[in-house]
């Protein structure tokens, strides 16, 4: 039986003890609005205000195994080069690999790079210059990645061309101090032949007695008149050439000195200089040729201790003298 006068008995008997609430009078003041009370979390009691603004510390990166660094072998640049990253097997000599651009041999040192002359299936490297493979994608001198297309009008640096593998060539490339030594060598082989050709004319020589110095400027000389000698000269045609070789040596020596000191001033003879290297080489030759056959094969008698024993002083060492411009002259030739 529920009593009439009571409307909310009903409600207060079917209602479990887990939904029971506190009746609130109907005139009581309200509770003031709280953001805590809008979301309570029962298990999790809200953070204090030193927790909620505290710095997180940033998650730590994972590394990336693919752009890892890996440590630069220590192989000679003779050896075969593995790249530690790729795995690919290089040529001696490369600075970093042609598959993968990894540093293969430490900075500064030096590396001898191989670079074709020629650009034909080779793709040059718009950083260095250097002449790579058609299909590298990194270049083999300086690791610049060579797949990305250079800016629009930007020219390479040069490559230095192989030079000729001849003896200018082989002068230019080498160092001043030895491109000088090579210039002064034929200048000096002139002064050495110079100094033989005034002993073999101090030495007796052969057609009378005496040197041709005493024949000339001896008591009764032809004096610089050499062409009054020829009376005393008995013989064929091969004796009187070989004198007029002989006795005008002093224009020679002239003309030899002359050139040396010219060939240490400049060290490429011009034109007046190869003409007078030309006179000196038929005058030099001359001598050597008739010495040859004056002396040697005009005097043989079938002894070849007969015939040495002929040889004049004078003739060996104008002979000698004479070989010494020839090379000399050879010399300042080729600089020329």
């Amino acid at each position: 039986m529920y009593d009439e006068r009571d409307p909310d008995q009903y409600e207060r008997d079917h209602t479990p003890p887990s939904e029971e609430f506190e009746s609130v009078p109907a005139n009581a003041p309200a509770e003031p609005y709280t953001e805590a009370a809008e979301d309570p979390t029962p298990d999790e009691p809200p953070p204090s205000e030193v927790e909620a603004y505290a710095p997180r510390e940033p998650a730590a990166e994972e590394p990336d195994t693919a752009t890892q660094a890996h440590s630069v072998p220590a192989t000679g640049v003779g050896e075969s080069t593995r790249c530690p990253r790729c795995g690919t097997e290089n040529r001696p000599g490369l600075a970093f690999c042609r598959n993968c651009g990894q540093r293969l041999m430490a900075a500064g040192v030096a590396q001898p790079v191989e670079r074709p002359g020629t650009s034909d299936g080779t793709e040059i490297c718009p950083r260095c210059g250097t002449h790579n493979r058609a299909g590298t994608p990194f270049c083999q001198n300086c690791g610049a990645n060579l797949r990305i297309a250079p800016a629009p009008g930007y020219v390479p640096p040069a490559v230095e061309a192989a030079e000729p593998a001849t003896a200018e060539g082989a002068v230019a490339s080498a160092s001043p101090v030895e491109a000088r030594r090579r210039a002064t060598l034929g200048p000096l082989v002139l002064l050495i032949g110079a100094v033989g050709l005034v002993t073999g004319w101090l030495l007796p020589f052969p057609y009378g007695f005496g040197s041709l110095y005493e024949r000339a400027f001896g008591a009764d000389g032809y004096g610089p008149a050499f062409w009054n000698g020829y009376p005393d000269v008995v013989g064929t045609f091969a004796d009187q050439a070989y004198f007029g070789f002989a006795a005008p040596v002093p224009l020679l020596i002239l003309l030899v000195v002359v050139l040396a000191v010219a060939g240490f001033i400049k060290a490429r003879p011009g034109n007046l200089q190869l003409i007078g290297l030309a006179i000196a080489l038929i005058w030099c030759a001359g001598l050597v040729v008739l010495f040859v056959l004056v002396e040697l094969l005009g005097g043989s008698s079938g002894d070849l201790t007969t015939t040495l024993r002929n040889l004049t002083p004078g003739g060996i060492i104008l002979f000698l003298a004479s070989l010494i411009v020839i090379i000399g002259t050879l010399t300042r030739f080729a600089r020329g």
